[in-house]
């Protein structure tokens, strides 16, 4: 910096034998800055450089702002599995790392959609009043809590759970229909990271990168079928002739009947619970929020009858909270809604399918599970009459053993070796068994799992003067 020019609020910046004026609209900051404020001659600054006129030596230039919070987008056809667009992160060269296929990432709330889909299966339908009453697993400390803390709800019908995201009822589905079989569902959508035998995993505490997720998405758009995402068609010699096509791999996760009645489970979502904002899209779309934890990690994944997007953000590397107020509403939606608006513009409007008749052997099932939910309600208000108000809790496990280490043969074909270990010494006190589901068909198998990239921080530029944007 060489001069600055307080009554013109500007500063004239010299690069070698170029000059460049950086005016208030050069400030490309996140937090509007002036230039009369921010520079002293002397500075020394990093400049993004716009335009250069070599006869006049002069410089366009802007002031840009690196940000310490990554973020990532990607879109699948569902159709036929094509990565459409895939933003890894804000720049590749600061650390070589693709966050959209290489972050494994927990995935808060956009895990439910996998659990409810178990519960349809099972015999649920979204009308199903699932109990809101506190769970507490004795002998642990854990209790499941909603958003807002509270560790109660109120009894809910599960259309209502999903689109409130509220987590009580998710944890008892999960517990309901099992952890086995909810962790078959999950690999059956080809999330290749094992499932936690646990019941917090209802609630996201698995870790999935982005790819793997929108790719599950695309099943519920597909009426149950899933494409394996890929980016190359085909590869061709000069002259056009083809050296290698993509072969086509198609998996059956679920029928349309179930697909279809989470798509519209997952419309309740945007039409009145917390994606309300994803109408601004202007065309129908389905699908979920998800945040984590200390709001470490925030996602959104929403999909059309033809595209499915995801979107992430979250620090890089660490799990450091992005702020108290940050949701997957707040953060991740307005992402997506910015982009399928531009997306969207030129592709024709689809309307999402209603649900077909319920099966009747699926109907059966329903009656069986009403069946059961009745008499153990029942049994648990018996229970809590001879109880005090404080322990008047329905115990998280209907059926113990449901919560036990759960060892299965692997798939044929697979390595029965345990995946690497994480570098998160949070995992160092769990030495449990991974959950590897079995299959009766090696041909519905989704891929093996892989093995993870260090996830590494940017290195930081230091200088003499000024400090890392917060």
């Amino acid at each position: 910096v060489t001069k600055v020019d307080g009554a013109k609020n500007e500063a004239t910046i010299r690069f070698g034998n170029y000059t460049a004026i950086v005016t208030a609209k050069d400030m490309g900051r996140a937090t509007p800055r002036q230039p009369r404020a921010e520079f002293k001659v002397g500075f020394i600054c990093e400049f993004k450089i716009k335009d250069v006129n070599d006869e006049a030596q002069r410089l366009t230039v802007e002031l840009t702002q690196t940000p310490g919070i990554e973020g990532a987008i990607l879109t699948i056809n569902a159709k036929n599995g094509e990565i459409v667009t895939m933003v890894g992160g804000y720049d590749f060269t600061r650390n070589k790392f693709n966050t959209a296929t290489q972050a494994y990432r927990q995935t808060g709330s956009c895990f439910k959609p996998f659990v409810y889909t178990a519960a349809v299966e099972w015999g649920m339908s979204p009308d199903t009043v699932i109990s809101g009453a506190p769970i507490k697993k004795h002998g642990s400390g854990w209790q499941p809590h909603n958003y807002d803390g509270s560790t109660s709800n109120g009894d809910v019908p599960m259309k209502i759970a999903l689109a409130k995201s509220l987590n009580i009822p998710a944890v008892r589905t999960l517990d309901m229909v099992g952890i086995q079989t909810g962790s078959q569902m999950v690999r059956r959508f080809g999330i290749t990271e094992p499932m936690a035998p646990y019941l917090p995993s209802a609630l996201g505490a698995t870790e999935v990168p982005l790819d793997q997720m929108v790719s599950a998405y695309s099943a519920f758009a597909n009426k149950g079928v899933r494409h394996q995402q890929h980016l190359i068609r085909r590869v061709t010699d000069r002259d056009g002739a083809p050296l290698e096509e993509w072969e086509k791999t198609t998996y059956k996760v679920t029928s349309e009947y179930v697909a279809l009645t989470m798509v519209q489970l997952m419309r309740g979502v945007v039409e009145g619970g917390t994606a309300v904002a994803a109408q601004a899209v202007g065309i129908p779309v389905a699908g979920k929020t998800g945040t984590v934890n200390d709001h470490t990690d925030v996602w959104f994944i929403g999909y059309t009858p033809t595209y499915a997007t995801g979107v992430w953000m979250g620090y890089p590397g660490r799990k450091k909270p992005l702020g108290k107020d940050m949701t997957g509403g707040r953060g991740a939606l307005p992402i997506f809604v910015d982009f399928m608006k531009a997306f969207m513009k030129d592709k024709p409007k689809e309307t999402f399918e209603k649900p077909p008749a319920m099966p009747e052997d699926i109907r059966e099932l329903n009656r069986q599970r009403m069946r059961e939910m009745a008499e153990e309600r029942a049994s648990y208000m018996a229970r809590a009459s001879r109880r005090s108000a404080d322990d008047a809790t329905l115990p998280a496990v209907l059926n113990e053993p449901k919560l036990e280490q759960i060892t299965l043969p692997p798939p044929a074909g697979e390595s029965t070796s345990e995946p690497a270990t994480k570098n998160d010494p949070a995992d160092a006190t769990l030495k449990k068994p991974v959950v590897v589901p079995s299959r009766d068909d090696p041909a519905d198998a989704p891929p093996p799992a892989v093995v993870r990239p260090r996830e590494v921080e940017p290195q930081k530029k230091k200088g003499k003067k000024g400090s890392d944007e917060p």
